[in-house]
């Protein structure tokens, strides 16, 4: 098994399901070579799972957990040969790092069996990956190559991150005192997953330290958190066994770094409030940049995620991320919660010198987008609704009760006998319930028959256009639409409707030139055919920018079909009021996303009409 199979047991693992364009988006494949890649893994994994198609979604059947379980451990990495560029590269960074000298391509070509072209390839691939940890390869005519750390505490997590997997612990000498660590460990109540970053690490400085790599400075942003208790003595006593010597307090805090990854009996209560008090002054820089996009209690939201946050940054320094347990697609469903999330991160990765796994970024999307909601909570709109006819009391507390239960929030109902008495008014309703077709149009209302309030999805997406409606007539939304040329495609495309906006002063040059950084960082591109390329603008304009882009047919990109683009430009600076109707934008793209009668309407939008002409039909 490659790594290539690791990786789609390894997505399949973390899905329950997935349909085949999103596997083609994970791999960047075609759909003929993705077929080619589901029958090499079943092949491999021989009975104890099988890849399985139903209604045209792909999941993994288990049928040997345990064995399944090994599959997912570095067991089965030790048994992959030199065909896998992973295993060759980390046979070469060892060789690397126990060598006193320079070591020649000859002679590592040799001994991996291969050529020197591929040779070149992996020490190229391995001079990008080394990059982040402060590390390079450096070749010298006739002698060969060297490799080179600038912070020696990178020695052990460079042999962690690229060496670990697939080196033969079990051959090592200080294989049966391991044993002891593990028992140690136990004794200790510390969880499987912080026994096993102890023992990672305790085998990475293991061969570091024969390799002449020793720690005697201490690690750059890193606080040991644990008490000086004679349990964490036994502890370090235990870990001074295994290697067999003493260990000094820089070396012996990096073994232990890994109590402060996750909460544990061992932790100093002063030491963790203290860290915690001290991390709160670097969060505030993500306040107060980030509150030119979205306003919302950031000391609060502070105290929600202090100490997440606190063995994040720990995790960080060492290169070391949580387990991948959410769904890729998460910034998908919630943009604002991760650009605040991406904009957390790279804050943390500039003060800490180091890059932190986009695995991370999900988790903290999730802790965002739940303090969004929060806030929006008490913010949320009442829903006006209108019934206009014979329409009974006990009918009106049903469909009440049914609304209430649908929008989770405060509905007026306000009941006309006819359209005469409904016109005679000022009023603007979201929905109108009739018990027939009535000649009434304000532009604003959807007019909706009572048998609706059946179909939860139909009733939400009438309200959604509705809510943009509104914001559009009371300009808290600058609403257009027009036709893409396919042959742009889609970053040329989006380009073009960025520059149509700059010439007529809704946009400035700003904003391109951070729409183009952030598509180099992130695709903007959704599943169901839409793109939001959205970025803050800063032309102090207080209200939010819909421009919204028709391909004729749909196009590809990122492995992603393409139809409509909404680009969106946020106010540099958002009130509860905007704060409310942005939640709202995204809801309305999002559901016409997942609602083909919307979908296909807004294909055919006539501009000269509102827009709730796109919930005709439907």
């Amino acid at each position: 098994m490659d790594n290539q199979d690791f990786r789609l047991l390894n997505y399949l693992v973390a899905n329950d399901s997935v349909q085949m364009a999103e596997l083609l988006a994970h791999e960047h494949v075609s759909k003929r070579t993705m077929h080619k890649y589901i029958q090499n893994l079943n092949d491999d994994l021989e009975g104890i799972a099988e890849v399985r198609q139903k209604q045209q979604r792909f999941f993994l059947q288990v049928n040997d957990y345990q064995q399944l379980a090994q599959l997912q451990t570095s067991q089965l990495k030790q048994k992959l040969d030199f065909n896998d560029p992973d295993k060759r590269q980390a046979y070469i960074v060892n060789q690397l790092i126990q060598a006193t000298s320079y070591v020649t391509l000859d002679a590592l070509a040799e001994s991996l069996s291969i050529s020197k072209p591929t040779l070149t390839r992996d020490i190229t691939s391995l001079r990008r990956k080394l990059s982040q940890y402060r590390a390079t390869i450096e070749s010298m005519t006739n002698n060969g190559i060297r490799l080179v750390f600038n912070d020696e505490y990178h020695v052990p997590i460079v042999i962690e991150q690229l060496v670990y997997d697939y080196y033969p612990v079990t051959t090592l000498p200080i294989k049966s005192r391991l044993a002891e660590l593990r028992n140690t460990c136990n004794e200790l109540q510390l969880t499987s997953h912080i026994s096993a970053q102890i023992e990672r690490k305790v085998v990475a400085d293991y061969l570091a330290f024969n390799g002449g790599h020793q720690l005697t400075k201490p690690i750059p942003h890193f606080q040991p958190l644990w008490q000086h208790s004679e349990a964490v003595q036994e502890l370090a006593a235990t870990i001074e066994f295994v290697l067999n010597r003493p260990i000094a307090e820089a070396e012996m805090t990096y073994l232990l770094a890994p109590l402060t990854f996750q909460t544990n009996e061992l932790l100093s209560d002063e030491l963790v409030a203290k860290q915690v008090a001290t991390n709160q002054q670097l969060f505030r820089t993500v306040a107060q940049t980030a509150a030119l996009n979205v306003q919302f209690d950031f000391t609060h939201f502070y105290q929600q995620i202090k100490y997440h946050l606190l063995f994040l940054i720990n995790r960080a320094i060492f290169q070391v991320s949580s387990t991948a347990l959410l769904p890729e697609n998460v910034a998908n469903q919630y943009p604002v919660a991760n650009d605040l999330a991406v904009l957390t991160i790279q804050t943390l990765e500039q003060t800490l010198s180091t890059s932190i796994n986009p695995i991370e970024i999900s988790y903290l999307t999730i802790y965002f987008e739940m303090e969004l909601e929060e806030n929006q909570s008490a913010l949320k709109n009442t829903v006006a609704v209108a019934m206009v006819g014979a329409i009974g009391k006990n009918v009106t507390r049903f469909i009440e009760h049914r609304l209430n239960a649908i929008f989770e929030g405060s509905v007026t109902i306000t009941v006309f006998n006819d359209v005469t008495a409904l016109k005679s008014q000022h009023q603007h309703f979201l929905l109108i319930f009739t018990n027939g077709p009535i000649n009434y149009d304000d532009g604003v209302s959807s007019i909706v028959r009572i048998s609706t309030v059946f179909r939860a999805d139909e009733l939400q997406s009438k309200l959604q256009v509705s809510l943009i409606e509104k914001a559009i007539k009371n300009q808290q939304c600058d609403f257009s639409y027009q036709i893409l040329d396919d042959q742009d495609g889609y970053l040329v495309a989006t380009q073009k409707m960025i520059e149509q906006k700059i010439a007529v002063g809704k946009l400035n040059k700003t904003f391109l030139k951070d729409w183009q950084l952030r598509e180099q960082k992130s695709s903007c591109v959704f599943e169901g055919g839409v793109a939001i390329p959205h970025v803050i603008d800063h032309t102090n304009q207080h209200r939010i920018l819909i421009s919204v882009g028709v391909f004729d047919h749909e196009i590809e990109y990122q492995d992603r079909k393409v139809r409509l683009v909404f680009l969106i430009g946020i106010p540099a600076e958002v009130d509860q009021s905007l704060s409310r109707v942005l939640s709202e934008v995204y809801d309305f793209i999002f559901s016409i996303a997942k609602n083909q009668g919307v979908y296909h309407n807004l294909l055919n939008y006539d501009p000269s009409r509102p827009l709730i002409q796109i919930t005709e039909g439907i």
